[in-house]
């Protein structure tokens, strides 16, 4: 058994390419495996997806499978959910002409190779035939993985016209596969970089969060600023282009948080207009910028208000950093996490409550109040009922507050 089979056979979703290649078999249908994991099995890695590729149409699928998932069925693309699995399945398809710079506007159900020829990258148009098993390579893919190349399928220009986020895709790969592009594929992503600008919030995101991911970040910078990419998207960038590392983020906001880290406040804004970040992220993101920019700020602040930052996440991803990097106050952060450690990670419910303060106090004393006798309990000046009660007593007491 080949290194490449053996590779595919250890997928966790297998079993259910198998159940659908059968099932195609039998019918008289062809099933490849396409793309990234062909490309990924080659490298020696185990891609994230196995995707399916097939003569089939369509209709015909959903006929010979009980569960189908048309996500985007025009264009000959199905889901197949399988045992558990959710395998994509596709048509072998031409695509028609492209006119706005994304999705063709229709397709012709065609054979392998046309359907290799109209893929974006060669590594990315390789198909791995259940049947013989084969790597069948109509472009020359399999020459450029072994050199280590990015090189688009036929003319570059064609390529990117059709559709304008293969532009940074070509960065994006560049740093996940550690490859150089090629010059004439480079040459076209500089010409053409404006185009990147057409392109949604949306998309310029997933594939900005897929870049940030990758083993070889920096050289992906280093393409998006050698092709005007960073000029025209986020030109702060420019000052400082270093890429210290992800340590270890998990989320795509957290690795963008990274990215933003030296922008001023304006690029920032605009930034995260840009890319069309959910409020949460949006958040998240400006947390943690707000407490990279002024650390000193926030270890200002007593224990009890410090404890309660670290349920904003984008604080919190902040303070991983400032640890993680070896920072002047990794040591205070490590201290502070153990405080909440021994909190188990969350905030403990309140000794006092509103109700405590009703007939004693009006308007903002109320939380001004709280908000004291919380600090206190996280930091275990108060750490019983009683305790507390006795601390309001003398509260109220108080000539401030009596």
């Amino acid at each position: 058994m080949s290194q490449v089979q053996k590779l595919l056979e250890s997928h966790p979703h297998w079993s259910a390419v198998e159940t659908i290649y059968h099932r195609l078999q039998a019918h008289g249908y062809k099933a490849f495996l396409a793309g990234g994991c062909v490309r990924d099995a080659l490298l020696g890695i185990t891609a994230n997806d196995l995707d399916v590729a097939t003569d089939a149409t369509p209709e015909q699928i959903e006929e010979l499978f009980e569960k189908t998932v048309n996500v985007g069925k025009v264009f000959g693309v199905m889901r197949v959910l399988v045992g558990g699995a959710d395998i994509e399945v596709a048509t072998f398809r031409t695509d028609g002409t492209y006119k706005d710079g994304r999705r063709p506007e229709g397709v012709h159900f065609s054979s392998p190779e046309e359907d290799a020829k109209r893929r974006d990258f060669t590594v990315n148009a390789l198909f791995y035939d259940l049947t013989s098993k084969k790597v069948l390579d109509f472009v020359q893919g399999e020459a450029d993985l072994r050199n280590a190349i990015l090189r688009t399928v036929g003319e570059p220009e064609r390529r990117f016209r059709e559709d304008h986020l293969r532009l940074l895709r070509a960065a994006r790969f560049v740093a996940q596969l550690d490859f150089i592009l090629e010059q004439t594929t480079f040459d076209a992503v500089k010409q053409m970089a404006a185009l990147v600008k057409t392109v949604s919030g949306e998309r310029l995101r997933d594939e900005m969060g897929k870049l940030l991911k990758s083993k070889a970040v920096s050289k992906g910078l280093e393409v998006m600023v050698a092709t005007d990419l960073m000029q025209l998207l986020f030109p702060f960038r420019l000052r400082d282009n270093e890429w210290f590392g992800s340590y270890g983020a998990k989320e795509v906001w957290q690795t963008l948080a990274l990215f933003f880290r030296n922008a001023k406040s304006e690029e920032l804004s605009s930034s995260i207009q840009l890319l069309k970040l959910s409020t949460k992220e949006q958040r998240s993101i400006e947390k943690a910028w707000a407490l990279w920019q002024k650390p000193d700020d926030f270890f200002a602040l007593n224990l009890g208000k410090q404890l309660q930052k670290l349920t904003e996440e984008g604080s919190f991803w902040a303070l991983q950093v400032l640890m993680l990097e070896g920072s002047v106050w990794a040591s205070q952060v490590k201290d502070l996490f153990k405080e909440w450690q021994l909190w188990q990670n969350q905030l403990p419910r309140p000794l006092l409550t509103g109700e405590d303060l009703k007939g004693k106090l009006t308007g903002k004393a109320i939380g001004v109040c709280l908000a004291e006798a919380f600090e206190l309990q996280l930091e275990r000046k108060l750490q019983t009922r009683d305790e507390a009660i006795a601390w309001l007593q003398k509260y109220l007491e108080s000539d401030s507050h009596g």
